[in-house]
This record gives C-alpha cells, structure tokens and sequence, in this order.
C-alpha cells in the first residue's frame, strides 16, 4: 500500500517581505488536516541545502525487520556460511533460485531470533529483509526450497543403501574459518570439552531414534548429540549424532578421528565421568592428546582407591569455595588399568550433603514401595514378583537385599537395607578420582580444569532454551541430522555475537543479558524506502541509541546507515 500526503509552500507576508513555509496535508474522514512542517525562508532569498528540499508527496513501501537480520546476516557471511555449505554440499540450484547455501543461513537465523515460527519459515523469512539481503523475491522462500536445501547437507545414496553425511566435513570447514578469524594466542594449545546431551522426538520415528537414559527419566525415542567446544572462545567446533541408547564411552572413537581430520593440533581434552577407558587413553596419546576424565565409581579399581585416599581440607589442598564448603584435592599414585598412574582425588562439600539426600530419599521410596509390594504381590507369581522389584529398586539394588519367599504365606517379599553398602557409599559421598594424562598439572589445576567445563552444559542450555532443539519435527535420518546440522550453525552465530561483544568490552559475566536485550532491541528495527519528490532513500525505523552503541561495540557502525538511492531510483519496496 502507498500512502500519498499532500505537502504545499504557503506565503505568508511581513511588512514588504514575503516568507515560505512548508505545511502537510492530509484527509481524515471529510476533514483536511494541515500541519506546519518547516520554515523555508524568505521569497526569492537562498533555497535550503538538498536536491528535492520543497517537495510535494512523500511516498513509502511497507517496512520489513532488518536489524536483527542484518546483523545474524553480516556475521554469517563473515564467517562463509552460504560459500562452504554450497562449495562442500557439490550440488548446484538454478540460477534464479537461492543456493540451499542461502536456505539453511535463512534458517539459522530463523533459530536464532524465533525458532517458534519453524513450521511457517517462508512467510517469516518474507517479513525481514533476508530475501533482500539474498537477492531474491519472497516467493522464493517457501517450505520445500527449504527442506529440499537439507538434502545438501545428509541424503540418501541408493545406489550403496546409505546415508552420506557431510555435517562432519562441514563442520571441519567453518571450524577452520572460525580459527582464521580468531586464532590462539602465540604459543597456547586447544583445550576443548566433549559432552553428550539427549535430544528428544515427541510422536516422532526415526531410524536412529530409541530409548534411552535421560534426566527426566522420560520413556520416549531421543538421539544423542555430542559436542567439542574451544574453551578458549566457547565456541562449538564440531558436533555428532548417535542412537539414543548409545552411552558417552560408546561415542569417543569418533572423536579422535575427528580432531585427527580436522587437523587439531593436539591439546588437552576434556571428558565427562565414565567415558575414559584404557583402551581410548592409549589411542590419545598415540595421537598426541592429553585427556582429562572423571573416573566412574562402578568401577572396583575407582571404590577401593576413594576408600584408601584421605583428602586433608588444608591451605596446600584447597582448590576452590563451593556453596556448601570447600573443594580440596590431592594427587596420589594409583593402580589403574593394570598400570601405575597418577590420580587427583577431591571432594566436595556441597556435592556430598546433595549426594547423601539423593540416595537417603531413593532408598526410603524404594523402601515403601517394596512393603507395598510385599502385601499387594501376595498371589503373583514369582517371575512376576522379581520383575515388580527390578523395576522398583532399578539402580539403586546394590543398597538392598530382597528375597521373594515361595508357597502363599504372606508378605511374599522380605528385604533389608544393606548397612556396609550405604556406609561406603556415604564414606565416598563428594568424593571423586580424576585421570590426566598430562602430569605436568598440579591437582589444583586438574580439578579446576575439570569443573570448569561447565561451558560445555552452557553450550548445550543455549541450544536448547534458545535455538530451541527440541522437539525434532523430522523423522528420516538424512532430515533429522541435516535439521541437527543448521542448529549448530544457529548455535555459531549465537557464540560469534558473544564473542564479537567480549571483544567490544562487555564482561563476559554481562553478555548473554546485553546479548539478549540487543536482540530483541534490534528486532525492533525495521526498514523502509521512502521517495521524496525526485529523491528515494532508505530509513530505517526504532534505531535507539543503545542499538548504536552495541553495533559500535561490534564493529559494525554502519550497518543500519540510511542512504540515498539518488533521483530517478525505482518505486519503493
């Protein structure tokens, strides 16, 4: 729609001068409105300054949002989203159509700013000023393009019945890039994290989806994704996709191949607890990696090494303050694997007053529920009985001795609270072993290493609250992993802004709220090209001051600058 508003040069006499002045009309209802605008000076004096200063109709299109997008666009194509997507995918588009390169930045960016509107991603994208940016009308963005744009990334080979997926070769790609544009520090090595996190599918199928331990203890169909993550800048670096029922030691091999493609120079690598096996430790180190693992407690070597070791809370041991108390560590040589290493052990104070609630709560409910059962199971058979109290007690049977008493006499099920179990357990409460293959660290610096990779669950929170991950609206293998690939690339601009305001001056502890707030200020921001008489220009509209001091911030001054078209331009957007 165009809107037309009538402007006019009125005379208005003093004296034996006449003086200029512009009004606007407009009509409301029958009404004309007049409206002073500007003084223009004397008659026959010095026009104002400007081509096209007395003008007589002002003329705007519709206005599209541009500051969030421009902004997610300039860093994305900063960091060669479109060229390495299109360049590795080997599969060209028609040349009036965008590349899937195109599609899947667009989609990124959708994730980015409102991964609500997923299921109605072409009239979004056709509201900013990404078609725009792109060079493309808004018809050219709608649901197929964009599914289609997916099969770039992982489709199917029938010819070898297998799935080929180049998300690993992507991500080696704009992980390079990303180094180019932000190297180490002279002389510092990589040190990243891996972690695994569960992503679940809600009435969804897929070949790789299947049940599997998760913190809700929810029985639905997830995959597992794993992340390595920079310590240095926190930036993801790559990414895998496994079946849901795999477990962390079961993901590390492809790890080390990874990195080794990827042309890492070998650092130190950070695990979570129970993935760390002698096997991958030998692997490692012929690679020239340095690992840091927590060691997991089911193992006997692991209970009889915290039974042995005493941790004194002195000045020399003290690592850091926890809520509950201290964290104090020592390092003591230990056989592990058949071998003599070097292990930290350290306890914490506040995991070992959470630690005993959790299993004094889980034992008392366990215990009420076997009573019941006792009475209720009273004519069950005994295989039926067994399974009942599998279910009932799950991980926690080692704390308990039950038995199932044959013939009708009733209670059926007789059990006790194994003493010596809960002791240990409580002995070992807050205490944990910790392997680094790197003995050069001091405990204090083992510990605080390990505990500080919570980088990696922030990497993770932001996937999921703010990219919004979940649910998986795809069900093939080639989609859902293609859709887990353009959430990682959600994920790097994410950390790109981040990094781009640490850069800037903004605390690091300060950025995710000014991150957030600059977004949401700059979604606010909308364009518009307006014709004055001869002239067309770009506005854009609600740029605040403090969207100018972020952009400043982020080296991009003017990215949001208005321009002249010049005289003679075309009509408006």
């Amino acid at each position: 729609m165009v809107y037309t508003t009538h402007m006019a040069i009125k005379r208005r006499r003093r004296g034996s001068r006449v003086y200029l002045e512009e009004w606007r009309s407009h009509r409301e209802g029958k009404k004309v409105i007049s409206k002073f605008v500007r003084y223009l000076g004397p008659e026959g004096g010095l026009r104002p300054k400007g081509v096209g200063s007395i003008v007589d109709r002002i003329q705007h299109g519709n206005s599209r949002r541009a500051g969030a997008v421009r902004l997610l666009w300039s860093l994305a194509e900063d960091l060669r989203f479109r060229e390495t997507i299109d360049r590795i995918g080997g599969r060209s588009s028609a040349p009036d159509a965008p590349s899937p390169g195109t599609y899947l930045t667009d989609w990124a960016i959708n994730r980015v700013l409102d991964p609500e509107s997923a299921t109605q991603l072409g009239p979004w994208v056709g509201t900013t000023d990404l078609p725009v940016l792109a060079g493309f009308p808004d018809e050219a963005f709608t649901k197929d393009d964009f599914l289609n744009a997916l099969d770039i990334v992982c489709h199917d080979e029938p010819a070898i019945a297998q799935v080929i997926d180049h998300s690993r070769d992507l991500d080696i790609a704009l992980s390079a890039r990303w180094r180019e544009l932000h190297p180490l520090p002279r002389g510092e090595k990589e040190v990243v994290a891996y972690d695994l996190t569960n992503v679940m599918f809600f009435g969804l199928t897929c070949p790789i989806a299947e049940v599997g331990h998760n913190p809700d203890h929810q029985p639905r169909p997830q995959v597992n994704v794993g992340v390595v993550v920079s310590r240095h800048d926190r930036t993801p670096l790559f990414h895998f996709a496994y079946r849901g029922n795999r477990n962390g030691g079961g993901t590390v091999r492809n790890l080390l191949v990874q990195l080794q493609s990827a042309k890492v120079p070998p650092g130190l690598l950070i695990l979570d607890r129970g993935i760390l096996g002698k096997r991958f430790v030998a692997e490692a180190r012929g690679m020239g990696w340095h690992l840091l693992g927590g060691l997991s407690k089911a193992s006997k070597e692991v209970r009889t090494l915290l039974d042995a070791t005493e941790v004194p809370e002195t000045p020399v041991s003290f690592v850091k303050r926890s809520k509950a108390g201290g964290v104090h560590a020592v390092k003591v040589r230990a056989r592990l694997w058949e071998d003599e290493r070097e292990v930290v052990v350290y306890t914490n104070a506040d995991k070992a007053v959470a630690d005993r609630v959790e299993r004094n709560e889980a034992l008392s409910r366990i215990g009420e529920a076997l009573t019941t059962l006792a009475t209720k199971g009273a004519g069950w058979s005994e295989a039926k009985l067994h399974a009942s109290i599998q279910e009932v007690a799950g991980d926690w049977k080692e704390f308990l001795h039950v038995r199932v008493k044959r013939g009708g006499a009733t209670p059926r099920v007789e059990w006790e609270y194994r003493d010596r179990e809960v002791k240990r357990a409580a002995r070992q409460d807050g205490k944990y072993a910790l392997l680094c293959t790197d003995e050069r660290l001091s405990a204090r610096e083992v510990v605080r290493s390990y505990l500080g990779k919570d980088f990696v669950e922030k990497c993770f929170r932001t996937a999921k609250t703010f990219v919004e991950l979940e649910p998986v609206r795809h069900r093939r293998e080639r989609r859902v992993r293609a859709y887990l690939f353009v959430c990682m690339l959600a994920l790097r601009l994410q950390t790109a802004l981040r990094w781009r305001l640490m850069e800037g001056g903004i605390e690091e502890d300060a950025v995710p709220e000014f991150q957030e707030r600059l977004l949401e200020d700059l979604s606010r921001v909308e364009r518009t090209e307006v014709r004055l008489g001869g002239q067309a220009r770009t506005w854009y509209l609600n740029v605040t001051n403090r969207v100018k001091d972020g952009l400043k911030r982020l080296k991009l001054p003017d990215l949001l600058k208005e321009v002249s078209l010049g005289p003679g331009s075309g009509p408006p957007l």
